[in-house]
């Protein structure tokens, strides 16, 4: 198994998932083909086999098909036996409590995840 990653684009995110189990997804989720983005990163996870994982989420904007498999995604990794202890660090712009809530509303739906919650200023 090799690291994973996918350059940004204009509708998809930077992903840099690590072996190690350093996961990061940053920038903009609208890819017209949600499918065919995110079924490689489920396959990835499917395949890691890492006791700790900690996952940095910065997102600007998620469209709806976006977050539906984010969701998908996070409780993958929520579900995965073989890892033992989960933190994600989810961040938000300042005034956006758009996606400060949509990260409050998936942590809702995993079991074992820990997260916080970080705010940060646009430069």
């Amino acid at each position: 198994m090799e690291d994973l990653y996918i350059n940004y684009t204009n509708s998809t995110p930077e992903i840099n998932f690590k072996q190690s189990g350093h996961l990061s997804i940053k920038g903009r989720s609208l890819p017209e083909d949600p499918k065919k983005f995110f079924d490689p990163l489920f396959k990835w996870i499917n395949e890691l086999d890492s006791e700790q994982v900690d996952i940095q989420i910065k997102l600007e904007y998620v469209n709806t098909s976006s977050s539906k498999r984010i969701i998908e995604l996070l409780k993958l990794i929520d579900n995965n036996s073989k890892i033992k202890k989960v933190d994600m660090n989810w961040y938000y712009e300042i005034d956006d409590s758009d996606m400060l809530e949509f990260g409050e509303m998936i942590y809702h739906s995993l079991r074992r995840t820990k997260a916080k919650y970080i705010e940060y200023e646009d430069d």
